[in-house]
């Protein structure tokens, strides 16, 4: 037959770690170390968090202020590009549910005329590249759709 175990108390009947528990929440209470420094620290991290939030807001306007028209109209072509290859069903295994000839066609020659556009203000490697690009389309287009 098994007993169980008790804690061993000082021989009253207390259970000391118990009484020990009670005293330090209530000691914390009447001090202010206990729910009010956790409410304390609780608005001091939120206004941190605020500031913090703000501070990026403000970096981020910083940046898009300095973003040029030829930035934008950039990010427009790989936006083209993507929705272009999505539309040719480019991978298949992903993109065939999405596959559509006239979305694909209006996709590359957006990005033609786009690139005809930025043509004198690219520089030569980012010519380049995009009319590397644009190869890709059209090549991928074609074979796609014959």
């Amino acid at each position: 037959m098994a007993e169980k175990k008790r804690k061993k108390s000082k021989g009253n009947g207390e259970d000391k770690e118990l009484k020990d528990k009670m005293a330090k929440e209530t000691i914390e209470g009447k001090t202010g170390n206990g729910k009010m420094k956790s409410k304390l620290e609780d608005a001091s991290t939120g206004e941190d968090t605020q500031k913090k939030e703000e501070e990026l807001l403000r970096q981020l306007q910083e940046e898009i202020d300095r973003l040029t028209t030829k930035d934008i109209v950039t990010q427009m072509m790989m936006s083209l590009s993507s929705l272009a290859y999505k539309k040719m069903g480019i991978p298949a295994e992903a993109n065939n549910k999405y596959k559509d000839r006239e979305q694909a066609k209006m996709a590359v020659d957006s990005f033609d005329a786009l690139f005809k556009v930025l043509k004198d203000e690219l520089s030569a490697s980012e010519a380049e590249n995009l009319q590397s690009s644009l190869a890709n389309l059209q090549l991928n287009f074609v074979k796609v759709f014959p």
